[in-house]
């Protein structure tokens, strides 16, 4: 990955309220919720939501950009923490959402493997959004370069991030 030392987290509202009055889920959405074909969606895709609690196969949220309480059907939402470990996303889903116009050059995510528990991958806007396998080594550090190893992925986000 070079020098780059531009990365962002994908961009995220500033919530309504106070985050310790609410629960930790940091949630973004998938697709428009519902379907434009049935309504004007009261959620948009890349937009931050706050999980409330989660029902059964849906989430009780508030929008971080109205403020509004709403339900959403859990698959049209990922479980999103520290702002750049994004839960259940593919990596063609990563391109849209970094494609946003919202996102800036920069804007990154890190994503587990779908078909690998414990792989992830780095996802970064450049002019097109690439792609980092990051490897782990038997004593459980990271790397994406063998060079310079990390023993956490936030170690290894702090150094790829800009000030």
């Amino acid at each position: 990955m070079g020098n780059t030392k531009s990365l962002k987290p994908v961009d995220e509202a500033v919530p309504a309220e106070s985050d310790a009055m609410l629960k930790d889920d940091t949630l973004v959405v998938l697709v428009d919720y519902p379907s434009p074909d049935i309504s004007e969606p009261i959620f948009r895709m890349g937009e931050k939501l706050k999980g409330l609690s989660e029902e059964g196969a849906w989430w009780k949220v508030r929008s971080t950009i109205t403020g509004q309480d709403n339900y959403i059907p859990s698959i049209y939402v990922a479980k999103v923490y520290h702002g750049w470990l994004f839960e259940g996303v593919e990596r063609k889903k990563a391109e849209e959402l970094l494609q946003l116009p919202v996102n800036p050059v920069g804007s990154f995510m890190i994503r587990e493997s779908s078909k690998e528990r414990g792989v992830y991958s780095l996802s970064v806007r450049h002019r097109s959004v690439k792609h980092y396998k990051i490897f782990r080594l038997a004593n459980s550090w990271y790397y994406i370069s063998p060079r310079l190893t990390f023993q956490c992925l936030e170690d290894l986000v702090n150094h790829y991030s800009g000030d």
